[in-house]
């Protein structure tokens, strides 16, 4: 249970000058947040649909990410050929690959509403007395730099197992299309491959850094306005055992509850929990959702919400094993 033990009130206390109106009103409220949440719960598919502009952003992520493998294998063409093939043979599809560029699609609207590149903070990591930070600060400056998150380097952001899995989709499409086997092609794919360092992607230095950094500067890794997106979901990810990318889609998600239950899970009080939420969401905080944080995010304990991010993670882990059913 996400949303019902916030503890939403159906019977809020009213004085004597309180109208009918007012008081149904209250009540619809109640009974409308009461209701979405048992549908998450019975149909999650139906309340989750993902929006037309979801939808876009990431098929635009997708049909980049092929024709930068495309042309990295193949060379330079105006339009990749492997396009209609994979959305064909229902790899484009596939749940990993999506959740993968959803998570990017996410990342990219939480880093516009911080309205920042690297902070200060990753910069002056750069003079760390501890090397492993120093080297991880570099790393994350160069990762998260325009260069390699241009047109033509998209698939250098892909996990090891997808990487592979994406190539070897590519150049059997390329194969089909070709109606022929090149030798070119497979040189090039096992040189792609064997050239790929995880270690060398933003969300891998952020581990890094988040794993070696002292503790007096700590506290500042719970701050995405102070360290940036990369360290505050390394952070998290740290402390509650979930995926990085997990994590940028529950900032990034449709309703505020299920981030101000991550925050909540890591004991992060109350008046420091209303700058992040601010900070990372912006204009998507409805005056509902402010409410339900004043009334009752200091109703969650930290156990039920660590309890709750457990959930997640093994609903995700099966999501990912087995996809939708």
């Amino acid at each position: 249970m996400a949303v019902n033990h916030m503890g939403l009130a159906l019977n809020p206390p009213f004085d004597s000058h309180e109208d009918l109106l007012s008081i149904a009103t209250a009540h619809a409220r109640d009974v409308d947040a009461l209701c979405l949440d048992t549908a998450a719960i019975i149909f999650p598919s139906a309340t989750l649909s993902p929006s037309e502009a979801m939808i876009s952003a990431v098929s635009v992520k997708l049909l980049q990410l092929v024709r930068d493998i495309e042309v990295k294998l193949a060379g330079n063409a105006r339009e990749p050929k492997t396009w209609p093939l994979l959305v064909r043979s229902g790899f484009l599809r596939e749940t990993a690959l999506v959740e993968f560029a959803m998570a990017r699609v996410a990342e990219d609207k939480i880093n516009d509403r911080l309205g920042q590149g690297q902070p200060a903070f990753v910069t002056g990591l750069l003079d760390h007395p501890e090397r492993n930070v120093a080297d991880a600060a570099q790393i994350l400056l160069a990762a998260d730099s325009l260069h390699l998150r241009a047109e033509g380097r998209t698939f250098l952001n892909l996990p090891p197992e997808l990487l592979y899995k994406s190539c070897w989709r590519v150049v059997a499409a390329l194969e089909v299309s070709q109606g022929e086997r090149s030798e070119v092609v497979i040189k090039a794919a096992h040189a792609l491959i064997a050239l790929y360092d995880e270690a060398r992607t933003a969300p891998a230095a952020a581990r890094k850094i988040v794993h070696f950094l002292n503790d007096e500067l700590r506290d500042d890794l719970l701050n995405p306005a102070t360290c940036g997106v990369h360290l505050f979901v390394a952070q998290l990810s740290a402390e509650l055992n979930l995926e990085h990318d997990h994590i940028l889609r529950i900032i990034d998600f449709e309703s505020a509850v299920a981030f101000m239950i991550l925050i909540a899970a890591v004991g992060i009080a109350k008046a420091d929990a209303l700058p992040i939420l601010l900070d990372v969401r912006c204009k998507m905080l409805t005056p509902r959702e402010a409410a339900i944080f004043e009334a009752n995010y200091e109703k969650i304990s930290r156990q039920d919400a660590l309890n709750t991010v457990a959930s997640w993670s093994a609903s995700r882990l099966s999501l990912l094993t087995f996809g939708l059913k």
